[in-house]
């Protein structure tokens, strides 16, 4: 069995930020062969699961917060790296004098500064709206510490983030990715999709041989190092087309499913 990963922004989703006719065909092709088709995402199980039911497929692993939480095809946690409460009381606090908006993702939950323009965003990018508990009641409350989170999100000016990143950088038990100049991702510095990738493997039982990725940004090049084949789409960034096994087309010409055509033709 063949285990194909991908990376959703910028390399599984076209310029309508879904999911293409032609890469739903490609992906159920795949799996009606017998192999596996696995998100690999900054995002949220549940805003995953939403891409999933595009292909009739709620069946698969995910690998959601940048391999911060790994769940098999039943929902089982197969590992879970989430950050430190202390350090996440930090971020918040900082973002609370600054005025940042700051999202907390915990398993499954969302916890959203307010129902702001960053939250309607997220929501309208995501397909997924958070809990109507705010990220407040989520450190007020104690939840912090029972559920600590697997994600921090900041949105904000640049010159705010900018700040924000300045003290992630200074908490041993954070790291930070700047997915655009207003947005910061904060994750366990102990995690990454190559490590969520590994995880997978091995509880998948299946050699690193016959696991592949697609990618297009920084934040992927970790789960490069972790497959046997790293594919990266041409609208990639210079880097991960550098550390590319092989480069397909573009997102918005299908990339994902031009390899996958080519590969269930020549197996």
């Amino acid at each position: 069995m063949a285990v194909f990963c991908s990376d959703i922004d910028g390399t599984l989703l076209n310029s309508q930020r879904t999911i293409s006719d032609r890469t739903i065909r490609a992906i159920t092709a795949v799996r009606d062969a017998g192999h596996s088709f696995v998100l690999c995402s900054s995002r949220m199980p549940a805003s995953l699961r939403a891409l999933e039911r595009l292909y009739d497929a709620t069946d698969a692993p995910l690998v959601s917060y940048n391999g911060g939480l790994v769940l098999s095809a039943a929902g089982r946690v197969v590992s879970s790296t989430p950050i430190p409460a202390d350090a996440a009381r930090q971020i918040f606090d900082l973002c609370a004098g600054l005025g940042v908006h700051a999202s907390f993702y915990a398993s499954d939950d969302w916890y959203a500064w307010e129902r702001d323009r960053w939250a309607e965003r997220e929501i309208s990018n995501t397909g997924v709206s958070p809990r109507s508990e705010t990220a407040e009641y989520y450190v007020a409350s104690g939840e912090i510490d029972s559920a600590p989170p697997h994600k921090i999100m900041c949105m904000g000016e640049p010159a705010l983030i900018d700040l924000i990143e300045q003290l992630v950088v200074r908490l041993p038990d954070a790291v930070g990715y700047r997915s655009k100049a207003t947005y910061l991702e904060i994750g366990n510095v102990r995690c990454d999709k190559g490590t969520g990738i590994r995880d997978l493997e091995a509880d998948l039982g299946v050699a690193v041989s016959e696991c592949y990725f697609f990618g297009d940004n920084y934040n992927d090049l970790p789960a490069f190092a972790a497959v046997g084949t790293a594919i990266a789409v041409a609208n990639a960034q210079d880097a991960v087309l550098e550390a590319a096994d092989v480069v397909t087309a573009g997102h918005h010409e299908d990339g994902v499913a031009q390899y996958l055509e080519e590969w269930l033709r020549g197996s």
